[in-house]
């Protein structure tokens, strides 16, 4: 504020690590300002709008120090842990499910701000290379840094058996987003004992579902004994953090959903070349944001704030036509994501996220899309998608490819003919599965939306994060 001795952080901190070691020794002030975001960003009310607009589970994503396992030398801060119990007990009133997601791991799982500490690249080295301390299980060395990981799932659920709280906690993600270059044998090992972990505090039944490390392709034939029933591989679909994909003309964009992103729908999970008996796949993450990159606007947002307290965009509009697509766009997704209940391993979606601060991301914000109506209401969980809104080609055909309701943030680097049409090729489906990069992780975060296909029909899921 103008004649204080408060001044902006700059650079502006892009993960909770950077943003707690602002703090210094300060850690009593570090826990009073996170408890600022705990207690207020979540409300009782958001949780009510949800089940009202059909959701029945929320996905929480946490951060491996939640129960205070922390270093000397980490800032991290705990003490979101109740929190997370409130929440529960909200949801518990709603009838709403929760299925929490580890989403950070100590040494950083993919070098994200996600992951809780932002590297200078997407690196894994952190977390799976370092061996000073590694030990083995079974026939797999397992880094420090990984028995760390295992500890918080192993404190975590334990914790939600503990608190009773296994009635409306009826899922648990293992980690979230492991980087394509992580070791595989190690993240395999990982989910093994993660498995047998959550299982043994949580039950039998709890559903389990781990990440397919941006590759779904490569997760086939696995989990397949009756022990595995009710698990899930969680892939991850957008359209925004690629030149080449935010570039599409709003026809492109519904065209790539249907003839690209739906082969990664498609790619797991088989056994023997069937449908897995017991492993179901679900779009973890998907947005109705395509045309505008969030790092970069963040950026700009940021340093706008810093230099005249003000955010740009905080009060933007979405004009008529590109809420038009908009809805278009999202029910093409939900479509696609739902697969075809009678074939493949399809469960489902969730939407990234609930609810965002201001209209600058206004995209990723899943309550204002319902208020203004370009998400739809969901149907019932007995109802599939296409049954309401037709085919994704039938979507398709009443898409505009007017471009002038593209506002591509940064401009392109390629020219125009460089430019995509969205046909599918190998090399484009892979790209459609880029990390989210919005904001850092702090407890129990924003809430996303998913709709998961059962035997029985369909069950409408969300999904939790910052």
């Amino acid at each position: 504020m103008e004649g204080s001795n408060c001044k902006p952080i700059w650079p502006y901190p892009q993960d909770e690590w950077t943003l707690l070691e602002k703090f210094g020794d300060s850690k009593d002030i570090a826990r009073e300002y996170m408890e600022i975001h705990w207690d207020n960003f979540l409300k009782r009310e958001d949780i009510t709008r949800l089940a009202q607009a059909g959701v029945t589970h929320v996905r929480v994503p946490i951060g491996h120090w939640i129960m205070g396992d922390i270093l000397d030398s980490e800032p991290w801060i705990s003490g979101e842990w109740k929190y997370f119990e409130r929440m529960v007990g909200w949801c518990r009133e709603e009838n709403i499910e929760v299925w929490p997601d580890l989403h950070t791991a100590p040494g950083s799982q993919n070098g994200f701000d996600n992951s809780g500490r932002q590297a200078n690249k997407p690196r894994c080295d952190g977390w799976d290379t370092n061996m000073t301390g590694a030990t083995y299980a079974g026939n797999v060395l397992l880094p420090k840094n990984v028995w760390r990981t295992l500890k918080a799932v192993d404190d975590i659920s334990a914790a939600i058996a503990k608190g009773n709280m296994t009635d409306v906690v009826t899922g648990f993600g293992v980690l979230n987003e492991p980087l394509w270059t992580c070791d595989k044998a190690i993240v395999k090992k990982f989910d093994d004992l993660a498995f047998d972990i959550v299982r043994r505090h949580m039950g039998d039944d709890a559903a389990v579902y781990i990440d397919d490390m941006f590759n779904p392709w490569g997760w086939n034939d696995i989990w397949h004994e009756e022990k595995y029933e009710n698990t899930f591989m969680d892939s991850h679909i957008y359209q925004v953090f690629e030149d080449r994909l935010r570039g599409l003309s709003p026809y492109g964009h519904v065209e790539f959903t249907c003839d690209s992103s739906i082969q990664n729908v498609d790619a797991c999970c088989y056994y023997e070349d069937k449908p897995s008996p017991t492993m179901g796949h679900f779009i973890g993450e998907w947005s109705a944001a395509f045309d505008q990159a969030v790092g970069p606007k963040l950026g700009y947002i940021m340093n706008m704030i810093r230099l005249h307290g003000v955010a740009p965009g905080f009060d933007r509009q979405i004009e008529p036509k590109r809420q038009e697509f908009l809805a278009n766009y999202v029910k093409a997704q939900m479509v696609t994501y739902e697969g075809d209940v009678n074939v493949g391993s399809a469960r489902g979606w969730f939407f990234w996220t609930f609810k965002m601060e201001g209209g600058a991301f206004a995209e990723w914000n899943f309550l204002r899309g319902l208020e203004e109506g370009w998400i739809p209401k969901i149907p019932d969980p007995y109802t599939a998608s296409i049954d309401v809104h037709g085919s994704c080609r039938d979507i398709l055909a009443v898409v505009t490819k007017d471009m002038s309701i593209v506002h591509q943030d940064p401009p392109p680097r390629l020219t125009s003919e460089q430019t995509f049409v969205g046909r599918s090729t190998e090399k484009s489906n892979r790209i459609t599965f880029s990390i989210v990069v919005l904001s850092i992780v702090l407890g129990v975060c924003s809430v996303t939306f998913v709709k998961m296909k059962t035997k029985n029909g369909y069950t409408v899921l969300t999904n939790n994060r910052n």
